[in-house]
């Protein structure tokens, strides 16, 4: 089925507290330097995932600020491990290199730049699968709500290859390509353009996190059983 894209982009809007939810996140984003204001962050994440996955109409909202903060930090765990191996592989290919670059040698400036850009090459490659692969640990730790679910093995083998999921995957990363370029073209006025840009990220997060969500959702068949029995808005 094919997804009704101007619906997703518009499904923060369905709300009478909108304005107040994108707010109260984009300034938690904007906070999110102090590390616990990013720890709601993820919990309202994972909140827009449950939305998704149940075809809701409607963002949920920022309350119950415990279970927030709990299950952000939960979900901040959860992307910190599957995120391990880029990371080990940056500071050890990118680390080389730059070493290789502070020999003062030329063989050490050749090998040094060709470890650099193949390094940061191959993290970033590394980065976008772990990444594809940790959404859907996040799903699966918010739908069954144990933290041994974002590692379940055959949960993510079956979504991960299912078009179900992988279609919607796309359209969640267009969602914030987009948002980026929104928030670049603001960040060339200087400090307001950059701090609205952020409110913008922050808007183009909540979309896409439904999407991903309805995604896990058509991959796990989970609308046979758990989902609302109305029709679903966002599907032409």
């Amino acid at each position: 089925m094919a997804i009704d894209l101007g619906w997703v982009i518009r499904y923060p809007t369905n709300s009478d507290d909108w304005i107040k939810t994108v707010l109260i996140g984009g300034v938690l984003t904007l906070l999110s330097i102090f590390i616990v204001p990013a720890f709601f962050v993820y919990g309202y994440t994972l909140r827009v995932l449950r939305s998704g996955m149940a075809d809701e109409a409607e963002p949920p909202v920022f309350d119950d600020w415990g279970t927030l903060l709990k299950e952000g930090v939960v979900a901040f765990v959860i992307v910190i491990i599957y995120q391990l191996i880029p990371l080990i592989v940056m500071a050890v290919t990118v680390g080389g290199s730059i070493a290789a670059l502070a020999s003062g040698t030329e063989a050490g400036a050749g090998v040094g730049l060709v470890g650099l850009f193949g390094g940061l090459a191959l993290s970033a490659l590394l980065t976008l699968v772990f990444g594809y692969v940790t959404l859907i640990g996040l799903a699966n730790y918010a739908h069954e709500g144990a933290f041994g679910a974002a590692f379940d093995v055959d949960v993510i083998r079956t979504v991960a290859v299912d078009g179900a999921y992988a279609i919607p995957w796309l359209y969640g990363v267009g969602i914030l390509i987009g948002a980026a370029v929104v928030a670049s073209i603001l960040g060339i006025v200087p400090i307001i353009g950059a701090i609205a840009g952020v409110f913008v990220t922050f808007y183009g997060q909540i979309a896409a996190s439904w999407v991903w969500g309805k995604g896990f959702s058509d991959a796990m068949g989970l609308d046979d059983t758990d989902a609302d029995p109305d029709p679903d808005p966002a599907v032409a």
